[in-house]
């Protein structure tokens, strides 16, 4: 059905932080009001309506329109009381169902204290976290579920219906989903999707394609779900070959108008049936109000075959009697979550329910990754030509973008007006400190056109000896103070080259917090997990998949459907034999095979073929060398010797002069997923045969 002939314009926005709600209604937007339209009304009919008495069509929801076979929208008429608009419309006989645009919240609790990462729900050995330690064993099964992950074919995606996510951030930006059919920042919707420069998300606070974080909530959920894996960096997600979907629905880091996420939920199916593989939205959000409008839009996800994986909330009670939406629903499509902490236990302030609630996952003190605009601390320093130098930066300086700016230095005295050259426009300034203040220095290389000021010292003190400042937030370019030594040196060599650096450390870029909203992603990442290995199961069969196979947990039981925990492992292997259920289907039609078994008698079971990346049902396939020859040349004296390897799986080449007495040719190999090539250097030296054998290391 087409919407009314109307203006349809923007909406509001709201979130999730294990902070306790009140029992009353949920907060709303005043002036604005959800509306269902009945089967079958005419257009012109919800037209004259809606311009009887003045109300604006807002936002009209098309996919979830067609989905309900009736419109849906957001209505707004400013001069009217949310009461009264709800009022004048349950008057009108075209109208089902009217009611507030209610504002949701999000649950996340800040801890005090951050230390080093300590990732305990993917694996937990007993060890301290956030000055709390654990229970060895209470987590997510990571490390085993993904030893017998299937490679991945194809892109998977987790949309995060949240504050926003900051792409910038060095353990997302490979991760996050991109648009191959949009053009960034030409104000044009390229695709025709309705949406202009959704280049990886889109912000349904202004209806931009701006996804940057109001807060730090939706950063630090996208870095549960997928932050980047083996990248050295930082953290690493539950499901880090998932890509994360920014959907931006608060501008205030706190809380959300229904509407603005019914927006984001109508996406998603646009994106959905036009090809984009978005297996689950992470609701890391809820209120106690129910929304038929809202519960059409999930049961319209449902139907485009997407699952909601959302919060139970944190106020510490029973959902059963006090509902909590999203996860309060019984929609079929949804997965509501509670909080575990790392001791085996539900969080203090945990929500729970044994019929309205699914499953728990960990929720207390997870680290995950932060803004970098949230970072304090800085790495700064200056470049001269070929010479680097560390610098601080004085306080309320402008920071620079990760790779610095680069210009030609110029020296500029103490910083007076008449010392700034004409060259020093979108260069950089030198000067020393003397007469002048810091701000009036700076202020006097902005006016002169500089993109950056390098201050050093005139006198000997070591560098951070004393904090320099600026005096006041503003406007400022990057300002960094060098010592005395210094800023001699940088002098003596101009001209010359330079770069200034003033950015966030991403190394800091992390903090823990705590929440059922922590909780979540977890699960949405499990949900990606699943579709990674099981890419044709339906939603169904995926949640039975994951439900079905938590570990239970003593202390949940009675608290929640399935009483226990997310079991990563238990996706992959549903009987527990050791062999991922994707692999033994594909190999023998059914899961009655077992890990110990060698149904081709070739010597090797069949967990070690799947972990050596052979075929168990034939015996001519077994791992082996693919090729061994001795060197040449210059490398005469070396023996080459290859094999295939299977990414992530542990391997040792033996050699021995008498079969009965063997050693270790180098260190233990790492698999790549490809061939690996080795070298025994002194092999053709030796005076005897040498013997080889490549064997498979166990965990």
């Amino acid at each position: 059905m087409n919407p009314p002939s109307m203006a349809i314009t923007g909406s509001l926005a709201a979130l999730l932080i294990a902070l306790p709600l009140a029992d009353a209604a949920d907060d709303h937007v005043a002036g604005e009001a959800l509306v269902t339209f009945k089967q079958g009304a005419a257009t012109d009919s919800i037209t004259i309506t809606l311009n009887k008495h003045s109300i604006e069509l807002a936002e009209y929801y098309d996919k979830i329109s067609l989905h309900g076979q009736r419109v849906i929208g957001l209505v707004r008429q400013n001069r009217l009381s949310t009461a009264d608009l709800i009022e004048t419309l349950q008057a009108d006989p075209n109208v089902e169902c009217v009611e507030p645009n209610y504002i949701r919240r999000v649950f996340a609790i800040v801890p005090n204290d951050t230390e080093f990462p300590k990732l305990w729900g993917l694996q937990n050995t007993g060890q301290t976290v956030n000055s709390i330690p654990g229970t060895s064993g209470v987590d997510t099964q990571f490390i085993s579920a993904w030893r017998l992950s299937k490679p991945v074919s194809g892109e998977v995606v987790v949309g995060v219906v949240d504050t926003g996510t900051d792409i910038t951030h060095p353990d997302l930006t490979s991760n996050l989903w991109k648009n191959p059919g949009e053009i960034a920042g030409n104000g044009i919707d390229d695709e025709g999707n309705g949406y202009i420069d959704d280049v990886n998300g889109y912000n349904f606070t202004n209806n931009t394609g701006s996804v940057t974080d109001s807060g730090f909530h939706g950063t630090h959920v996208a870095g549960t779900v997928a932050a980047v894996g083996k990248n050295n960096t930082g953290v690493i997600g539950l499901d880090y070959r998932a890509k994360v979907l920014p959907l931006k629905v608060s501008s205030d880091g706190n809380s959300m108008a229904n509407s603005t996420i019914i927006a984001a939920y109508n996406y998603a199916i646009t994106l959905k049936q036009s090809g984009v593989n978005i297996v689950a939205l992470n609701a890391s959000f809820g209120g106690s109000s129910f929304s038929t409008t809202d519960l059409t839009a999930i049961s319209a996800l449902r139907g485009a075959g997407i699952i909601l994986c959302a919060a139970a909330g944190n106020s510490t009670r029973n959902t059963d009697t006090l509902p909590y939406y999203p996860a309060s629903y019984t929609s079929s499509n949804i997965m509501a979550v509670a909080a575990l902490n790392q001791t085996n236990s539900l969080a203090s302030f945990s929500n729970y329910g044994a019929s309205s609630v699914d499953l728990a996952a960990p929720g207390v003190n997870i680290y995950s990754t932060q803004p970098l605009d949230l970072v304090t601390s800085r790495l700064s320093s200056v470049t001269a030509g070929t010479a680097s130098y560390n610098a601080q930066a004085l306080v309320y300086s402008g920071t620079t973008p990760a790779g610095g700016l680069t210009g030609t230095i110029h020296a500029c005295g103490i910083g007076n007006i008449t010392e700034f050259p004409a060259g020093v426009r979108g260069n950089i300034a030198l000067m020393q400190r003397g007469t002048l203040g810091f701000s009036v220095k700076v202020t006097n290389a902005m006016n002169a056109g500089a993109v950056a000021a390098v201050i050093y010292d005139n006198s000997t003190n070591p560098l951070g000896a004393e904090s320099w400042t600026l005096g006041t937030t503003g406007n400022w370019i990057p300002s960094l103070q060098i010592t005395q030594v210094d800023g001699i040196s940088i002098l003596t060599g101009l001209p010359a080259s330079g770069r200034v650096l003033n950015t966030a450390d991403p190394a800091r870029a992390y903090q823990f917090l705590d929440g059922t909203s922590m909780a979540t992603p977890h699960v949405a990442g499990a949900v990606a997990f699943a579709a990674l290995n099981f890419p044709t199961e339906s939603i169904s069969q995926r949640i039975s998949r994951i439900l079905g196979h938590v570990t239970p947990v003593a202390a949940l039981a009675g608290k929640m459907t399935t009483g226990g925990r997310l079991n990563l492992l238990g996706i992959v292997d549903t009987d527990g034999d050791g062999l991922p259920d994707w692999w033994e289907t594909s190999h023998f039609g059914n899961l009655a095979e077992v890990g110990g078994g060698d149904p081709d008698r070739d010597g090797f079971s069949n967990v070690d073929e799947f972990f050596s990346g052979t075929l168990p049902t034939q015996s001519s396939s077994y791992l082996a060398f693919a090729s061994y020859a001795p060197g040449s040349g210059s490398t005469a004296s070396n023996f080459l010797l290859s094999f295939p390897s299977v990414e992530d799986t542990s391997y040792q080449i033996q050699w021995s002069n008498d079969l009965s007495s063997w050693s270790i040719l180098g260190s233990t190999i790492i698999g790549t997923g490809s061939l690996v090539n080795v070298v025994d250097t002194d092999a053709l030296n030796s005076t005897s045969k040498r013997f080889y054998r490549l064997r498979l290391i166990p965990d």
